[in-house]
């Protein structure tokens, strides 16, 4: 549940699209109170293993290491409690801890197997840290993923676990050094065409898997937030950048979607939905995804400036397309009954900038299509 107050919330909703062009102060807002929460949240899971296990030699390292965590200056904890390892083992923790505390399981094992796990976790993101010191740029790795991460990808990916599966996919496609040059490049492009989505993305994304074998572009889930997964398969430097801003939206709305839920969950007759960009079929939740990303997606193109005239012409043709599918996406969206309060406010308050949009391109798309 979120702590913040329902007064407190409706501020941080109130005429705000967290998107980078919004208010950013309401941004870090948004930042430090999952912080506080998921510190609030572990200090809770403390005491309360220390009630369902006061006697447990097994269980001194994951007190004392937890202990240590709970005092760390502020700033060196939130970067450890918002590494995508620990947030896994949270939720899975927390899970178990709920239904041993609401009689749902008797069985204490895996509750302690799982809290045991703790210290050699701390360990491996501290080993991770040490590895990749540039804290301006997540690291890009492809097989030496944290067992915890690999293990919640599926059924996007499932990592090969023998050598000469891993040498062919190692041989095949790009190295990951080439591709890490190619991100980073990107990376340098959004810095420079849209400096506040360059700064979420450093605040939301930890890690980036790169996967060449997988089937998909790109991808990423609440249940690993902050970790996305890139495949290569994306076809000029422009396709990069609007993957990852793309992921970045994603990565915004888990955290919005983490302080106040934005869909009802007690959804009693589920809608299908058709994407309108792919016209691929989804629920509620995944297509409000969707319309988020690309608004991001839409907004980022028409800042793009100063590239070659192929490269514009193929930003402002993306652009159209995004910005089409807005338009197609927004009454559908409108008419359900299904978001929350909060949710409803977000999605007018995006709504507002999608007409925006469409009145200022509305020349564009015209010119377009009479060329």
């Amino acid at each position: 549940m979120p702590s913040l107050h329902t007064a407190q919330l409706d501020d941080l909703f109130e005429h705000n699209t967290f998107l980078p062009d919004s208010t950013p102060d309401r941004f870090y807002r948004l930042l430090d109170q999952i912080s506080q929460d998921r510190y609030t949240t572990l200090a809770a899971l403390y005491a309360k293993a220390y009630r369902l296990f006061p006697s447990t030699a097994e269980l001194d390292e994951f007190f004392a290491s937890t202990a240590n965590l709970i005092l760390l200056p502020g700033a060196q904890r939130r970067e450890i409690i918002n590494e995508s390892v620990f947030q896994i083992w949270a939720r899975r923790v927390l899970h178990l801890t709920h239904e041993v505390l609401g009689g749902l399981r008797d069985d204490l094992s895996s509750l302690q197997r799982s809290l045991q796990e703790l210290p050699d976790i701390l360990r491996r993101i501290a080993r991770a840290a040490t590895e990749h010191s540039y804290t301006h740029r997540p690291p890009i790795r492809q097989f030496d993923i944290d067992p915890l991460i690999a293990e919640v990808l599926a059924p996007c990916y499932d990592f090969a676990q023998d050598l000469a599966t891993r040498q062919r996919l190692e041989d095949c496609g790009y190295s990951i050094h080439f591709f890490s040059d190619v991100v980073n490049v990107a990376l340098s492009r959004i810095a420079m065409t849209w400096p506040g989505c360059h700064a979420q993305f450093r605040h939301l994304v930890k890690l980036i898997c790169y996967l060449p074998d997988g089937t998909f572009r790109r991808g990423s889930a609440a249940r690993y937030s902050g970790t996305i997964l890139l495949s290569a398969k994306d076809h000029s430097l422009l396709d990069v950048e609007e993957s990852l801003i793309r992921e970045t939206a994603h990565q915004l709305l888990y955290y919005i979607e983490e302080i106040s839920p934005l869909i009802d969950p007690q959804i009693t007759t589920p809608r299908l939905y058709f994407l309108p960009w792919s016209n691929r079929p989804c629920g509620l939740s995944e297509y409000f995804q969707a319309f988020f990303a690309q608004l991001m997606r839409a907004k980022y193109l028409e800042r793009v400036r100063q590239r070659p005239a192929s490269e514009m012409q193929r930003a402002q043709e993306h652009l159209m397309f995004s910005l089409r599918g807005l338009g197609e996406a927004l009454p559908e969206l409108a008419s359900s009954r299904d978001f929350t309060r909060h949710g409803r406010i977000l999605l007018d308050n995006l709504a507002e900038e999608v007409r925006a949009m469409e009145r200022q391109h509305i020349g564009v798309e015209a010119r377009m299509v009479s060329i």
